[in-house]
């Protein structure tokens, strides 16, 4: 009962933080941009049966994206870039959580050929609208950002969880999108986009912990 109550509350709070964004809600961003992570975190810790380990790492990441999450709110290249590093990582426990699992065969190594095709196109294409924009500062943290987030995808194909892979999958999405919109070309819907894209990849990867594996 109480899971489905968290699910519904999950649902009802991403839904009002996009609202929240449509009419420029300050408090209510403020509130609900970090709250929606916090009650995943809460759906997370209600698991059982499962192995400390991974449990605490990904309640550790989604702990991190919520202080990502308001560092990201506020104004400058500086918020960003501290956003970042919490994102980061964020990213880095995932990794760890993923590496408790990991059953490497061969076949894995073909995952690597999209992740780093996708990997080096947005990178090209983000280098050159930084250096347009003058936000070249930005391209080193940027640049770790997305190689990170690719081994993270990685280390989540070689768990053998689909649900990881996905949520993994749509966390890099999330991030195109936001780099996308802010240095190469601004997209009208692009901010509705990030946050759908992130707080269900964020959802899929709490709920890996339910199954080990696809």
């Amino acid at each position: 009962m109480y899971r489905n109550l968290l699910v519904a509350a999950i649902i009802v709070s991403g839904i009002g933080y996009l609202f929240a964004m449509a009419g420029d809600q300050t408090v209510l961003r403020w509130i609900l941009k970090p709250g929606t992570i916090l009650l995943i975190i809460g759906l997370a810790a209600l698991t059982r049966n499962i192995k400390k380990a991974y449990k605490t790492c990904i309640i550790a990441g989604l702990f991190l994206s919520a202080i990502g999450d308001g560092l990201l709110l506020l104004p400058g290249n500086q918020w960003f870039a501290a956003g970042l590093f919490a994102f980061l990582t964020a990213h880095l426990v995932y990794i760890i959580a993923f590496m408790t699992r990991w059953k490497f065969a061969s076949v894995h190594l073909l995952s690597l050929i999209p992740i780093a095709a996708y990997s080096y196109f947005l990178l090209r294409e983000l280098h050159d609208g930084m250096l347009a924009s003058g936000n070249s500062g930005l391209w080193i943290p940027v640049l770790i950002y997305v190689i990170v987030i690719s081994i993270m995808i990685w280390s989540a194909v070689i768990s053998g969880s689909r649900i990881a892979v996905a949520g993994a999958v749509l966390f890099f999405l999330s991030d195109s999108l936001l780099a996308w919109n802010m240095f190469v070309a601004p997209l009208a819907w692009a901010k509705y986009g990030v946050m759908i894209t992130y707080y269900s990849a964020q959802f899929l990867i709490a709920r890996s912990m339910e199954k080990k594996s696809s």
